[in-house]
């Protein structure tokens, strides 16, 4: 029918403050941009709706007045972020956490399959008291920079920069001792305190080119034909490199980029250096500097590096390099796969995907 509404109303919850406490006078919203006629979104809907009630009572017990829209249109954003949010009128909308499907460009979408983009936000309608603006969208972290912009530019927006499993989305709803990054460490650090909130990071925060961008093939078809069996993996040859698909444990697998490169470090510049780089996607504020930097294993040829990418945030890939001319067959399947073990583990850790 012409002129109705595309949501249901019944499924909007609204929760009075338990107490008195920072958040009297604001509100918080959990809004669900799940396809209401879609059976997997609605399964996705009711996996993360039981894992927020402990998020719902500590924002009332600090005096907040808690909505959660189970199906959220585009009307309903928009009214959210102004402060006029259906159930919290005239309240301060301290923050919200909306879950749905993002879109590559960072573009969300709603419970009626429209679609919301940054360039659809005009600033100037966003209350200024909003803090915390959270997705659990894929994606929206990697524009996020265009998100804050667009919603004003004070609040910290949150999300993933690339596509993640609704198992890792519902652990970022759970607490984790081990995580400073997930929803009940952002709702304490910045919406039961007035702690500043983190400034925006200078655009380009990474100055590096991926090693395969300045990459070439050299003689490494010949060597990755006596390598692969010790892998059991599979491999193909592309413009400036060999694409090499490596087993892991646990039924996993990861791609790596074989290829040679010049070295440029002090006493090897020059040299040829035998490169493999593996993805591991881009970074975003969901994304605990824990996560990179602790337990991925003893001494061996992988790192860890942030390089540029073709979105707003810097994409994380793991690397190794070695002499070209001293690489023994060993050396090359143990840079390999090394490289592609810790590309692997940090992508379970962030994103919870396999990348095939």
């Amino acid at each position: 029918m012409e002129g109705a509404r595309p949501d249901d109303p019944t499924a909007r919850s609204v929760f009075a403050p338990l107490a008195a406490g920072i958040g009297l006078g604001k509100a918080f919203f959990f809004l669900f941009g799940f396809k209401r006629h879609a059976e997997v979104d609605q399964k996705m809907l009711q996996a993360e709706l039981l894992h927020i009630a402990d998020d719902i009572e500590v924002l009332r017990k600090a005096g907040y007045t808690v909505v959660v829209d189970q199906q959220a249109t585009r009307d309903d954003f928009v009214a959210t972020i102004a402060g006029k949010g259906e159930g919290a009128e005239g309240l301060v909308p301290a923050g919200f956490y909306w879950s749905a499907h993002g879109l590559e460009d960072g573009g969300i979408e709603c419970c009626d399959a429209d679609v919301i983009r940054p360039d659809d936000v005009d600033p100037t309608t966003v209350s200024a008291g909003l803090r915390l603006a959270i997705f659990g969208a894929c994606y929206v972290g990697s524009r996020s920079r265009s998100w804050r912009k667009a919603l004003g530019g004070h609040p910290l927006v949150v999300g993933w920069g690339r596509p993640v499993t609704i198992d890792r989305a519902v652990d970022f709803l759970e607490p984790d001792p081990e995580s400073e990054a997930d929803l009940d460490d952002l709702i304490r650090r910045y919406l039961l305190t007035d702690a500043p909130l983190p400034t925006e990071r200078t655009p380009g925060v990474s100055p590096l080119e991926a090693a395969a961008v300045g990459g070439r093939l050299g003689d490494v078809p010949d060597r990755i034909q006596r390598v692969v069996g010790k892998l059991a993996a599979k491999w193909r040859m592309q413009d400036r490199c060999i694409e090499v698909f490596v087993p892991l444990e646990g039924g996993r697998s990861h791609i790596a980029k074989v290829f040679v490169v010049d070295g440029t470090e002090p006493f090897c510049e020059g040299e040829p250096m035998l490169a493999v780089e593996a993805d591991v996607g881009e970074l975003s504020a969901v994304v605990d500097p824990a996560m990179l930097l602790g337990g991925l294993g003893g001494v061996g040829y992988a790192r860890v590096m942030l390089v540029k990418s073709t979105t707003e945030e810097p994409r994380i890939v793991a690397q190794g390099f070695l002499p070209l001319a001293r690489v023994r067959d060993q050396d090359l399947a143990a840079l390999v796969y090394q490289v592609c073990l810790v590309a692997d583990t940090l992508e379970s850790r962030i994103f919870g995907g396999n990348m095939r």
